[in-house]
């Protein structure tokens, strides 16, 4: 019998953490995008912490380069994640744009978990908990896209709190409505 020295497995490489770097500078951008756009603020809120996991990710992998002693991100081209320009000019409808999104958090999520799984013992804790966020990414933009499904402008209503507290064929506003006040005191 011939006896095997156990492998240890690699560290993350430069392209990976390019490719890594890369989408979640796209992301980023998407999600700040579709915060500062939407007229809906519960969704809007939504893209904001986004946003905000986005540029924390990011930070985490600037510091990972910076560990490594790689010299900096390297600009990857992501293909298919071209759809992201048609997302920020719009020319995607609300649902397809939530069906992307979700694609491609899960898509991300399923790269990120099977990488930590053969990740070295520095890299495992990192790859992780940003698959973590993917999940969380996930489950926050499946609920919009049920809410999508009820309601195809979703992401426009204003009055979204209300909409989802009242039956829709009802009159509301918002408190900050002009017609809010003569609605309240007038009855």
């Amino acid at each position: 019998m011939t006896a095997t020295a156990p492998t240890t497995p690699a560290q993350l490489g430069e392209q990976q953490l390019s490719t890594l770097f890369q989408y979640t500078i796209e992301a980023y951008k998407t999600f700040e995008k579709l915060a500062e756009n939407l007229p809906n603020p519960m969704a809007a809120t939504m893209f904001k912490q986004f946003a905000v996991d986005e540029r924390d990710t990011r930070d985490l992998l600037e510091m990972k380069i910076a560990a490594v002693g790689a010299r900096g991100p390297l600009r990857v081209t992501l293909g298919a994640d071209l759809l992201f320009q048609d997302i920020l000019e719009g020319d995607l409808s609300y649902r397809e744009t939530t069906e992307f999104l979700i694609a491609r958090e899960r898509t991300m999520e399923r790269k990120l978990t099977e990488l930590s799984r053969g990740a070295s013992v520095v890299d495992r804790p990192l790859l992780i908990y940003i698959a973590a966020g993917k999940r969380a990414h996930i489950v926050n933009l499946e609920r919009e896209l049920e809410l999508i499904k009820i309601d195809a402008d979703w992401f426009k209503r204003e009055d979204a709190h209300w909409r989802i507290v009242h039956d829709p064929d009802e009159d509301g506003y918002l408190l900050d409505h002009p017609d809010a006040v003569t609605a309240v005191w007038c009855g």
